[in-house]
C-alpha cells in the first residue's frame, strides 16, 4: 500500500484469494528506540468523538506531531484531496486538504485548551471539574461558533514501541519489487521524494487512537485503522472499516526502528492462484522532530540586544508613508505600537513572548494584533523567530465582515541577516532576494515573470531605511511591520539610486531616486520632474 497502484491491486487480490504472507525484514527485535523524544504535541493529542447528532462533524483528532483530522458526519473514511501542491518544497504547510467528509491540516496550540486548526478554524476543548474533556467549541473560518458534547476516544496504552510509532513520518525511500501478470513480468523500482511518479506515499501518521493515515504526492489521502497484531515481532494489522476479522479482508505489515529515529515498514503479499506478488520496504524519517519535547525549530532567540538595537544603528522612524501612513511607537528598544497616522482608524500592538523564560513551546515568540477603532480585532500575526532573532514563520488570522481566513508565510536569511526568500501566504507570492556587498541588487518574483534590479549610490544608509512596497516592489501586506520591529532582517548598506522592472516579457523605464532629509523623490529616467515617492520623519 506504499505505492498507489500496488495498493489498489493489493485490495483486489485480498478480496479474491488467500491470506497474505507477512514476515519481518529483520529478525533483530532489539531495534526499539529507547531515547526517542515525544512529539511536540504528545501531551494534547487525541481523538474527540462528537456525541451530539446535530453536529456537522463526527470527530476532531489532534495528532502528536501537529497534524489534525476533522471527520464530517458522513460514512466512509477513504478520501482524495482537491488542493494542489501540499507537499511541494515551498507549499505553505498550514493549508488544509479537504475532500468529501475529511479535512486534514496542521494546527498550533493557542493556549492550554484552544487550538488553531489552520485552514479550518478555532477549536476549544472544555473539561469538567475532573479535567475530563466533555465539550468542544468549534468556530470554523467564516462560520458561527458551535458547542457540542464529546467523548475522547479510547487510546492505546503507552509503551516504548507504541510511543515511538505514534507520530507523523516523512518518506525517505521506497523500494518496491514484485511480479504483475497484467504487465507481464517482474518489476523493481526505487522511489524518493524527488521522484516524479504519481501516487507515491510521502507521509504517514499513526495515532494512539488507532488512526493510520497515508498521504500521497498526487494529493490524495487514505485513512484506515491500525492495531498491534504481534508486538513482539512488531507486526501491525490494519482495517479499512475498524472491523477486525482475522481473515483476508485485512492486511498486515511490520515496522522497525533504527538508532537515528528512522522508521522502516515492510509489506509482502503473494497470490498463490496467479503467482502475483509484491514486496515493499519503505523508509521514513520523523516529521517535526523534537530534541527535548519542544516546538520544532525552537531556538534560543538573542537577548543581548533588543531586536530594534540589532537592526537600527541610527535614528528610529516616527511616521512613515510607504503604501499607507503609520506612526511607530518604540519603548525600551522594542516596537510596541503602530498607530494610524491620519486618524484613529486602527492600533497595532506587539507582544514579545520569547522574553518569558516560562513560555510554552507551542506559543509564538512574538505576536502583533491589529484592532479597529471600535475595538474589534482585524488580524492576529503569530511569529516564530530563528537563531538570529528574525521571523522564520508567521501564522496569520484575519477577520472581516465576511468571517475569517488564515494563511502562513515563511522567511529565509543568509548568515549576515539579509532576507533572501519570502513566501507571502495571503496571495501566494514568492520572492527571492539577491544581495551583493551588503546591498539588495535583485528581487525575483518566483511564481511570476517579474524581476526588479537595483543600483546604489555611495551614500551610507545610516538610518537603516528599507521600504518594501514603494522601492523594492514587494507586496508584503502587513508583514512590512516586522521590519520596523527589527524582525525581518537587516537593511542595505547604501541608499538605493535606481530600479528597473522587467515583467511579462517587457522592460519598464528606469526609476531614479533622490533622497532628502524627510522624503524620497522619484522620476522615470525619461522624465524631467521629480515627485514625492515616500515621506518619513524620525523620532526625537
Amino acid at each position: 500500500m506504499w505505492k498507489k497502484y500496488c495498493k489498489t491491486s493489493f485490495l483486489i487480490l485480498l478480496s479474491v484469494l488467500v491470506i497474505p504472507c507477512f514476515f519481518s525484514c529483520s529478525d533483530d527485535s532489539e531495534d526499539i528506540p529507547v531515547n526517542m523524544n515525544p512529539p511536540q504535541y504528545e501531551s494534547v493529542s487525541g481523538k474527540y468523538e462528537i456525541t451530539d447528532s446535530s453536529s456537522p462533524y463526527a470527530s476532531v483528532e489532534l495528532g502528536a506531531s501537529g497534524d489534525y483530522i476533522v471527520i464530517k458526519r458522513s460514512s466512509g473514511y477513504s478520501m482524495s484531496s482537491l488542493r494542489k501542491n501540499l507537499f511541494s518544497q515551498k507549499a505553505p504547510v498550514s493549508r488544509a486538504v479537504t475532500y468529501d467528509n475529511v479535512i486534514y491540516g496542521t494546527y498550533t496550540q493557542l493556549d492550554n485548551g484552544t487550538f488553531n486548526l489552520e485552514g479550518f478554524g478555532i477549536v476549544q476543548l472544555k473539561s469538567n471539574g475532573n479535567q475530563e474533556i466533555t465539550d468542544i467549541i468549534i468556530k470554523p473560518n467564516g462560520g458561527n461558533e458551535m458547542i457540542f458534547t464529546v467523548e475522547k476516544a479510547e487510546t492505546m496504552e503507552g509503551d516504548e514501541l507504541t510511543d515511538a510509532l505514534c507520530r507523523t513520518w516523512k518518506m525517505v525511500k521506497i523500494h518496491e519489487k514484485g511480479y504483475d501478470s497484467y504487465e507481464g513480468g517482474e518489476y523493481d523500482y526505487t522511489f524518493t521524494p524527488e521522484s516524479s511518479e504519481e501516487g507515491l506515499m510521502t507521509e504517514v501518521m499513526f495515532s494512539k487512537s488507532g488512526t493510520f493515515l497515508s498521504f500521497y504526492n498526487d494529493n490524495t489521502i487514505e485513512a484506515c485503522y491500525w492495531k498491534w497484531e504481534d508486538k513482539g515481532s512488531r507486526q501491525i494489522r490494519y482495517s479499512w472499516d475498524n472491523v477486525w476479522y482475522n481473515d483476508d479482508e485485512e492486511g498486515n505489515f511490520t515496522v522497525s526502528f533504527s538508532s537515528d529515529n528512522k522508521l522502516t515498514v515492510y509489506e509482502y503479499y503473494k497470490d498463490n492462484r496467479t503467482d502475483e506478488w509484491f514486496e515493499n520496504i519503505a523508509e521514513f524519517v520523523e516529521k517535526n522532530p523534537s530534541s527535548s519535547g519542544e516546538d520544532e525549530g525552537d531556538v534560543t532567540v538573542p537577548t543581548d540586544k533588543t531586536p530594534v538595537e540589532r537592526v537600527f544603528t541610527g535614528k528610529l522612524v516616527d511616521v512613515v508613508d510607504d503604501h499607507g501612513t503609520d506612526k511607530f511607537v518604540y519603548e525600551n528598544g522594542f516596537l510596541s505600537k503602530v498607530l494610524s497616522a491620519d486618524d484613529d482608524e486602527y492600533e497595532i500592538n506587539f507582544e514579545y513572548y520569547y522574553l518569558n523564560l516560562d513560555k510554552a513551546a507551542s506559543d509564538p515568540d512574538v505576536r502583533y494584533t491589529k484592532k479597529r477603532a471600535d475595538g474589534s480585532v482585524s488580524y492576529v500575526y503569530d511569529v516564530w523567530l530563528n537563531e538570529l532573532g528574525f521571523a522564520k514563520r508567521i501564522d496569520s488570522e484575519h477577520y472581516d465582515e465576511y468571517g475569517g481566513f488564515d494563511f502562513q508565510s515563511t522567511c529565509e536569511y543568509d548568515e549576515e541577516g539579509h532576507l533572501v526568500f519570502m513566501y507571502e501566504g495571503r496571495e501566494d507570492r514568492e520572492y527571492k532576494l539577491t544581495w551583493t556587498d551588503g546591498d539588495l541588487v535583485h528581487v525575483d518574483r518566483l511564481n511570476r515573470d517579474h524581476t526588479t534590479d537595483f543600483t546604489y549610490s555611495e551614500m551610507p544608509n545610516v538610518n537603516n531605511l528599507m521600504f518594501f512596497y514603494d522601492i523594492y516592489d514587494m507586496d508584503l501586506e502587513e508583514l512590512k511591520y516586522l521590519y520596523w520591529a527589527g524582525l525581518l532582517g537587516v537593511s542595505p548598506k547604501h541608499l538605493v539610486a535606481s530600479s528597473y522592472i522587467h515583467s511579462d516579457g517587457y522592460g519598464h523605464p528606469y526609476e531614479e531616486y533622490k533622497w532628502e532629509d524627510d522624503k524620497i523623490l522619484s522620476r522615470h529616467s525619461s522624465d524631467e520632474d521629480w515627485s514625492e515617492e515616500i515621506l518619513f520623519t524620525f523620532a526625537d
